[in-house]
């Protein structure tokens, strides 16, 4: 009975590494913490309900009982490191979503004839506004809609890549990198710089998503 109860609780003691001889207090209280028999004392903090004293035993407990919805609720609390990849992954992908938004309004501006632009916006909607003008004379409703379709792929980048798409993030980045080529070509050394650095951030979040999936196939399988 009490190797089931062990079995059954796995997941607290999984991170924890004991090379030592005796149990150190944060390994007790992966036990503790969920234990039925658990009672907090100012003094002394999580204790034994059954001794009033702080856990010393070795390996396993006789008296431990497991709590199955302090331990769900403690299961259901992310880690640091799961934290810190969601944000990465909400901030890479968040990126594409910005491109496209940018690069929208810098197409309207164009059309409502403002002569100011967003160095975030695509540089191939800007290359095909130019060719657009240059045959029809301005930029018409017909050119407006192109050129957020052409936009509008990086909406669709960025709804896929938020779910955890590999495929979607590189085939942003490639794009986005060619975009970056085009606006060296033109000498544009600021919207360039600009691209370098969005191109850094949506890699952070391109990395994130092997580690996040991992954590999900564990808790999955739990």
């Amino acid at each position: 009975m009490l190797n089931q109860r062990k079995k059954s609780y796995t997941k607290p003691l999984a991170k924890i590494k004991n090379q030592q001889k005796r149990m150190t207090r944060e390994e007790h209280l992966a036990y503790c913490k969920i234990c039925l028999n658990r009672k907090m004392d100012m003094e002394k903090g999580l204790i034994c309900n059954l001794t009033s004293e702080v856990a010393d035993f070795e390996e396993t407990c006789e008296n431990f009982k497991e709590d199955p919805i302090k331990k769900k609720e403690l299961d259901s609390i992310p880690s640091i490191e799961v934290l810190e990849n969601s944000a990465k992954l909400h901030n890479g992908s968040q990126w594409f979503l910005w491109i496209f938004g940018l690069s929208v309004i810098n197409t309207l501006i164009l059309f409502f004839g403002g002569n100011v632009s967003f160095i975030f916006g695509l540089g191939i909607t800007q290359f095909f506004e130019g060719v657009y003008i240059g045959l029809f004379d301005e930029l018409n409703l017909i050119g407006v809609i192109i050129s957020i379709a052409i936009s509008g792929i990086f909406l669709v980048i960025w709804h896929f890549s938020r779910n955890l798409s590999k495929p979607a993030f590189i085939i942003g980045m490639i794009i986005y990198t060619i975009d970056a080529l085009i606006l060296l070509v033109f000498q544009d050394w600021w919207s360039f710089g600009v691209h370098i650095y969005a191109l850094f951030m949506i890699f952070k979040g391109l990395q994130s998503i092997d580690e996040l999936k991992k954590e999900q196939t564990i808790t999955h399988n739990e």
